[in-house]
């Protein structure tokens, strides 16, 4: 059986700084171990694309860039996710991550952060 290809996957400098922001905001409102936890999951579940980047849905907001962008979430709380934005480029095997956006914020923005 063949095996799939894994994909590489790296966070955009934007994306880093988005990133920041959302860690900002967890250790604001929620507890120091609780923040860290969120902290890490919702990294994990960026590197998770390694191995299904397809996996996500069509982010049609950002349908006029022409990368195809995509995006899988993470609830923090039951009501409350961010919305992992990336692109795959299959010539280079690499998953872009753009943008950690919180759901909460106006979709609109969406198109001028990635």
């Amino acid at each position: 059986m063949e095996e799939k290809t894994r994909y590489a996957v790296k966070i955009t400098p934007e994306a880093e700084g988005y990133y920041y922001a959302v860690l900002e905001y967890f250790y604001e409102h929620c507890s120091e171990e609780s923040a860290g936890k969120k902290s890490e999951e919702l990294l994990e579940l960026a590197i998770s694309l390694e191995k299904n980047p397809t996996r996500g849905r069509t982010e049609e907001k950002l349908k006029f860039l022409g990368r195809n962008h995509r995006y899988i979430l993470y609830y923090y709380t039951p009501g409350k996710a961010i919305k992992i934005i990336y692109y795959i480029d299959t010539a280079r095997d690499t998953v872009y991550v753009t943008d950690f956006f919180p759901c909460k914020s106006n979709d609109k923005k969406i198109s001028k952060r990635s």
